[in-house]
């Protein structure tokens, strides 16, 4: 399992650290209750949006780029960065500016 998906499941069932460090996955899913499965959606959800955030470029940082096809184009990326943070906040995530 990845590393990253691993903390957020302990951050959700803390209780379950020993089965995860066993490795131990199919076990654990079975003894979760709805509250877990929240928490671990929200910690994702949350996640997601940090990482997609942190792809965001500074306006500035794009006016002082001088070569005006790599303007552009740092302007599309932030163009599709928003439309993915809109996106993730679709599913509630809760906005921590």
């Amino acid at each position: 399992m990845n590393e990253q998906i691993r903390e957020l499941v302990i951050k959700a069932n803390p209780s379950s650290k020993e089965i995860y460090e066993a490795n131990n996955w199919q076990y654990n899913c079975a003894a979760w209750d709805s509250n877990n499965l929240e928490k671990f959606a929200e910690l994702l959800k949350q996640a997601i949006y940090d990482q997609v955030k942190q792809e965001l470029i500074d306006d500035a940082d794009i006016d002082a780029t001088t070569d005006p096809l790599a303007r552009e184009y740092l302007k599309g990326c932030n163009g599709g960065t928003v439309d993915a943070l809109c996106h993730i906040q679709n599913f509630g995530v809760d906005i921590d500016e």
